[in-house]
């Protein structure tokens, strides 16, 4: 490649020579800024690994001296609103205070700012009578709590006692009316008058807060942006040439005063990233790659041929077969789709090929049909439509059952590009919507039907029940009631005649409001169901709780028909939800009474050790092998007289058979023609180990 390239350029390419230099400009400057752009990034993430490790202590920090300021203030709350408090007292107080924390040297308090009680007292004798006003290390922190009513922290701090610590002062008022301790008239004072201070041992309280340990990290400084003195900021804690090294900060959240966390790595920020060489490495492999490739592409342009190889590879790849014709129509190239969708031989497909051979070959295969045309004239209309129009779009129906959408678009230059998509499974897709919207259209036709029927019957009977008076029983009754002298036998059976007129005409609008309710719960069962909104609530429960119910009802239906009605069932327990159970099983009866003319109507349960099957039988005409999925499709009735005549919306089955999945269970159904039909409910006998989710789907 390189040496086609050398030989290009020593023949005077100039310009290719000119565009080389400036990509090799432009990719080193790109891999500095690169370079630059990772150390950066590599040094942002540092920054953020050092605050989220000391988002850690500052949050430790906060908590520890909130912790104590939050004490020390209810303690001068209580020393104040107590001046008079004895030692041992204050030092049951203190001691509540201190708990167990070690850190706590004493507890202190100056009600004239001089140290009149201490806990503990021992060890700690040195403090005592320390007066404030004479020590000038301690005394501006002592005057700003005075000055500001609020908490001040302040150190590391030499003791009076021994030791390095850190000290928590707070202003100790006093009620109006009330005197120090030291015996003071402060009725005309109601400011502040003393101190109460906690003293913290420097070292362990650096301690506990995690400061030590991420000390040895990083070079950390705790000051105060709001010093005690007058002469800069105060540091708790570190070396204050942290500030000058762009350090990360974190602000402490105290309600008393703004101190800093401010930390650098050791030794400081690093001057490079750990994998610096590494990726330097990584970009100049990739710089000379892109070199190597902008030569390659240079070297590439020149030559057609492969150009060409691209394009033809880029159209192969497409899953939809691609045509190009020149503006004579003939075949410039195609893609190997093309020549799947209609079984074309291969040596067919040759660039210069005329598009009419293509099409006779189609037509010779059996693919094509010109229907009612002759395959010159199909040819050209099709060729006339394209040309006239500048763009194509039809479907073909192959004798194979296919379905081609040909897009064919005229370029400018006079040539054609086209695609040929196989719309076969879209258009098995597109009828089987229409065939379900067609279903639909006709389960409406039917339900409204179905709810015609018993509203008309109710409508009925209700115009009949407003005008009883018009009823014959009655008008034979009234006109009895008219002769004075009427027989009250003969009027007795007059009456008793007219109520069960009424009575008969109640019934039937009983058994129409039943059937409408059924048909509305029907709907509202399917349309849960599709939601995923219906609640089963499964519980253990005996056979005979599901199956006595469904036979003492559906005995009298049987009967009525002259049907036997046999039942078989085994004693044992199923883990089911016994209401929807038996509602299955009251659809799966019903429909065997319904569609049985003659015969036996039999319902087995046979239980063993892990499910319970119910088995309903009967001798009606059976149902046709190729419909066994169907009738559990919601709305799907078989087209029979039986069916129409026994009326129904077609969801029973489809409901049923749900309610069996979301159960863990299943509805099957064998079937002889002639013969009868038998419907199989198989469910469990114990709840499952693993909770089914679809249980309270």
């Amino acid at each position: 490649m390189f040496n086609k390239l050398s030989k290009s350029l020593r023949y005077g390419n100039k310009f290719v020579w000119s565009l080389f230099l400036c990509a090799t400009v432009l990719i080193v400057l790109s891999a500095y800024r690169l370079d630059r752009l990772s150390y950066a990034n590599f040094i942002q993430q540092v920054r953020t690994d050092t605050y989220l490790e000391l988002l850690v202590v500052k949050e430790n920090f906060q908590s520890v001296v909130h912790e104590q300021s939050l004490a020390l203030r209810e303690l001068a709350t209580f020393l104040g609103e107590n001046p008079d408090i004895t030692q041992a007292e204050f030092s049951d107080r203190a001691q509540k205070v201190r708990g167990g924390n070690d850190s706590i040297i004493n507890i202190a308090v100056a009600p004239d700012l001089v140290i009149s009680m201490i806990y503990p007292i021992e060890g700690n004798e040195g403090a005592l009578g320390l007066n404030y006003r004479e020590n000038a290390e301690q005394l501006p922190a002592v005057q700003k709590a005075l000055n500001t009513g609020r908490n001040v922290l302040a150190g590391p701090i030499n003791l009076a006692q021994g030791g390095v610590g850190l000290i928590m002062r707070a202003p100790l008022y006093y009620s109006e009316n009330q005197g120090s301790s030291a015996g003071q008239n402060i009725r005309n004072q109601p400011r502040s008058q003393g101190i109460v201070s906690v003293v913290l041992d420097y070292q362990k309280f650096l301690d506990q807060t995690g400061i030590s340990q991420a000390a040895t990290k990083y070079d950390l400084l705790i000051d105060a942006a709001d010093p005690v003195g007058t002469d800069g900021s105060v540091s708790l804690f570190g070396d204050p040439a942290v500030k000058d090294q762009d350090p990360v900060k974190l602000d402490f959240d105290f309600a008393f005063e703004n101190w800093h966390l401010l930390a650098t790595p050791k030794g400081g920020w690093p001057d490079r990233s750990t994998s610096q060489w590494e990726e330097r490495l990584v970009m100049a492999i990739v710089a000379s790659s892109l070199l190597a490739l902008l030569g390659y592409i240079l070297w590439l342009a020149e030559t057609r041929k492969s150009a060409r190889m691209l394009l033809s590879d880029g159209i192969e790849a497409l899953n939809d077969g691609f045509v190009m014709f020149d503006k004579d129509d003939r075949l410039i190239l195609s893609n190997a789709k093309y020549q799947e969708l209609y079984n074309l031989p291969s040596e067919l497909l040759r660039p210069g090929t005329p598009f009419k051979d293509i099409v006779k070959a189609g037509f010779k295969g059996g693919k094509l049909s010109s229907g009612n045309m002759g395959e010159e004239e199909w040819i050209a209309k099709r060729v006339h439509a394209r040309r006239v129009g500048g763009a194509l779009q039809e479907e073909h129906h192959l004798a194979d059952g296919k379905v081609i959408k040909v897009s064919d678009q005229l370029m400018q230059n006079g040539h054609s590009v086209g695609l040929r998509v196989d719309m076969t499974e879209f258009s098995k897709a597109k009828a089987a919507a229409e065939a379900a919207s067609e279903a639909k259209s006709d389960f409406m036709g039917l339900l409204s039907h179905e709810l015609r029927t018993p509203l008309t019957v109710i409508l009925g009977v209700a115009r009949l029940s407003a005008n009883a008076r018009l009823l014959g029983p009655s008008k034979e009754l009234l006109a009895a009631l008219e002769t004075r002298d009427a027989d009250p036998k003969e009027l007795e059976v007059l009456a008793n005649r007219m109520f069960d007129q009424l009575s008969g005409m109640m019934d039937r609008m009983i058994q129409s409001g039943e059937h409408l309710l059924h048909l509305i719960n029907e709907m509202l069962d399917i349309a849960k169901i599709e939601a995923g909104s219906l609640t089963i609530i499964p519980t253990v429960c005996d056979t005979s709780e599901i199956v006595d119910p469904v036979v003492q009802q559906l005995t009298t239906l049987s009967s009525a028909k002259g049907l036997e009605f046999q039942v078989s069932s085994d004693q044992g327990s199923v883990y089911v939800d016994k209401v929807r159970t038996r509602q299955i099983l009251f659809n799966l009866v019903g429909n065997a009474i319904k569609f049985t003319e003659a015969g036996r109507v039999k319902l087995t349960v046979t239980v063993d050790e892990n499910t319970a099957v119910f088995e309903v039988c009967d001798t009606g005409n059976g149902i046709p092998a190729d419909e066994y999925d169907s009738i559990f499709d919601a709305f799907y009735q078989i087209d029979s007289t039986a069916t129409r005549r026994a009326g129904g919306t077609g969801m029973g089955l489809a409901i049923s058979r749900s309610l069996a999945e979301l159960q863990g269970g299943t509805l099957t159904v064998a079937s002889t023609m002639g013969e009868g039909s038998c419907f199989s409910l198989t469910l469990p006998t114990t709840a499952p180990s693993d909770p089914n989710p679809g249980l309270d789907a």
